[in-house]
């Protein structure tokens, strides 16, 4: 094959590129030089990116996460075969080249823009960042510890410069001991390579550890809650929070659709599209469910529209209390998938005109592992090695 598309123009080899699938491309890469140096020229990925684009207008690609893996999906609502959803394969194996072993154990994963902020199981070595495009990764060392409650996010500022963010605030500690609790902010820069501390005050809410924010326009948004200690099934007021890595502080408080939620409802955050956030609200009690999509969002401000793809399919959803949910929506397709986890992942894909499909995607052998699914274009940022 190497001799063969070496002596293609290369016109026809960068054709032939942007439809191999992502899972195969670090294995044709490997088998010629030039096919690697062509994959990861400046010009080819924007080609290919727009290629990735234009095949979305008949079906998406998807990232999906579980039993601390990382899958590529596919969705394409105008298949004619139910249901219309193929699990494609692993993403290729992440390997630590310090310590020489692979990474395979992962337990949650955060996106922005293609890049993959994956958080690890091994407090010592527990965040990497990733570009499935190029394979490129690079291991973020702790300014002092990382913390088995800690917030994390990835975005850039207005200078296109990207920062992780951490973020623990122990409130609910067992011991109930304000001294014993934790309260720890930290951006770190990927131009320093260094962590330094943002704020030095306890906030008057609570992001809980196991609620994903959602990466929008470089800024990360999380739905959050009154600082209330929770005794019962009693409501808490709700409310949407943005850290900008602009200023790197969080903004004001915003307004959710509800106001209101309880233990047993699920709140679950979702981009949709670029410069849009999603809602996903499923009531524990009546199986009420409601998607809502911003009509306008900025760290300071924001207003919902709420769509009626779901209204009628909450009842067919598991009502089992679970945190362990994520949702992907395509508001021009009109096309949510939600993936719930329980002692198995199950992907609920949820159509026009009432379409609803449950698909199996296998056993849950790993509860330590969030799910997640995601939108996913290939990013062209380029990780600098230090």
């Amino acid at each position: 094959m190497a001799i063969i598309m070496s002596e293609l123009p290369r016109d026809l080899v960068e054709e032939v590129l942007t439809r191999v699938p992502l899972t195969s491309l670090r294995a044709v890469r490997l088998t010629c030089k030039n096919l690697n140096d062509i994959s990861k020229d400046g010009s080819f990925i924007k080609k290919h990116i727009v290629e990735a684009k234009k095949k979305q207008v008949n079906e998406f690609e998807l990232i999906i996460v579980m039993n601390c893996k990382i899958y590529l999906m596919s969705v394409d609502p105008h298949s004619n075969v139910d249901p219309y959803i193929t699990l494609k394969g692993t993403l290729f194996s992440l390997k630590d080249d310090a310590n020489d072993h692979q990474v395979d154990d992962i337990v949650s994963v955060f996106d922005c823009d293609g890049l993959l902020l994956c958080i690890t199981r091994d407090l010592n070595s527990r965040l990497l960042v990733w570009n499935p495009y190029f394979g490129e990764t690079r291991w973020i060392q702790p300014r002092d510890r990382y913390h088995d409650m800690d917030v994390y996010a990835l975005g850039y500022d207005e200078k296109k410069k990207y920062k992780i963010f951490r973020f623990v605030d122990d409130y609910y500690s067992y011991s109930y001991i304000e001294e014993e609790q934790i309260c720890e902010l930290e951006v770190y820069s990927f131009e320093s390579d260094s962590w330094k501390v943002v704020l030095n005050v306890t906030p008057e809410w609570n992001i809980y550890y196991y609620h994903s924010g959602v990466s929008l326009k470089g800024n990360t948004y999380w739905y959050a809650t009154n600082k209330v200690r929770r005794r019962g099934g009693y409501d808490v007021v709700v409310f949407l929070i943005c850290f900008d890595f602009t200023t790197e502080r969080f903004g004001p408080r915003l307004p959710l659709p509800f106001s209101t939620c309880n233990i047993y409802d699920i709140v679950t955050l979702s981009s949709a599209g670029e410069d849009q956030l999603a809602v996903l609200f499923h009531d524990g009690f009546t199986s009420a469910m409601g998607i809502w999509v911003t009509s306008k969002i900025e760290p300071t401000e924001v207003s919902w529209n709420k769509l009626s793809l779901a209204d009628d399919m909450g009842m067919l959803i598991s009502n089992i209390p679970t945190n362990d949910r994520s949702f992907f929506i395509d508001v021009k397709k009109n096309v949510a998938v939600v993936l719930d986890r329980g002692a198995r992942y199950i992907a609920y894909i949820i159509g026009d005109k009432e379409y609803f499909e449950e698909v199996d995607l296998g056993e849950s052998a790993d509860l330590n592992c969030w799910p997640l699914v995601c939108s996913y274009v290939p990013s062209t940022v380029q990780i600098r090695q230090l």
